[in-house]
């Protein structure tokens, strides 16, 4: 009896605990979604997310990292937020990186490429120090909206280094300048003309990363008489990524045959 009393006692003092409060979900703002990178040649793209975050406690919320969900066009993926410290009642800003796999993120990739409105979602549970314990924030939705993103695609620049005649091929020395954050291969037909006739003519492909000067070789073999003039490159290109950028890019280059 004397053991059912103790037990019941203890129950008792425990119930007359006070329980940690859990706090309210803070108030989030999407403020910036921009595009870093897309690189399809390390397979992977890069978006900026800065958001806005508003603690409506009545005490300091120090928020820890927390693994979310992210949706965009439908295709899920993973992102961190960064520990933050939220004073009561004021907003703080933050900043992270949203890494996208290509190959999963074809579709989305490609509506925000050409500037269509995307949908957004952001969900998940959030980790805060409250006191001396770890409590679960959710599982709320933080943001959920349509974004887009502004690229004003610039053709790449092409330059001629350098022509050559060897054992009846010519050898074209070409210079790739992209001042985009995306990557893509140029693709389609290079044409060599001498004295405005046709003289050569192969396929090229070009790999030409974000934001970046590369050089590259192309071969191709005789097949007219040249004419007596100025040495053309006519190059009838197209800048793709596979499912997602599909641009042309026709330059018109001048040279002299070494």
């Amino acid at each position: 009896m004397k053991r059912f009393v103790l037990l019941l006692s203890l129950v008792l003092l425990a119930g007359c605990v006070p329980q940690q409060a859990r706090p309210q979900p803070p108030q989030v703002e999407l403020v910036s979604f921009s595009l870093v990178s897309l690189d399809p040649f390390t397979g992977f793209a890069d978006l900026d997310v800065r958001l806005r975050l508003t603690n409506p406690n009545s005490f300091t919320l120090p928020l820890l990292d927390s693994t979310l969900s992210a949706e965009l066009a439908g295709a899920g993926f993973s992102m961190t937020l960064p520990a933050l410290e939220l004073p009561s009642n004021t907003p703080r800003e933050t900043q992270t990186r949203l890494r996208l796999p290509i190959a999963q993120g074809v579709q989305a990739l490609a509506s925000l490429v050409s500037g269509r409105p995307t949908r957004f979602r952001l969900q998940g549970e959030m980790q805060a120090r409250v006191g001396p314990v770890n409590v679960p924030i959710g599982p709320f939705t933080l943001v959920d909206r349509d974004v887009t993103v502004n690229l004003n695609f610039t053709p790449p620049t092409l330059r001629l280094v350098e022509i050559r005649f060897e054992n009846g091929t010519f050898k074209l020395v070409l210079e790739t300048q992209n001042p985009n954050p995306i990557g893509f291969n140029l693709e389609g037909p290079v044409r060599l003309l001498i004295g405005g006739r046709n003289v050569a003519e192969a396929n090229a492909q070009i790999a030409s990363r974000p934001g970046n000067t590369s050089r590259g070789e192309l071969s191709i073999r005789i097949q007219g008489f040249p004419g007596l003039g100025n040495v053309q490159v006519q190059a009838n290109l197209v800048a793709r990524i596979p499912g997602i950028l599909e641009r042309p890019v026709v330059q018109v280059l001048e040279g002299f045959l070494r």
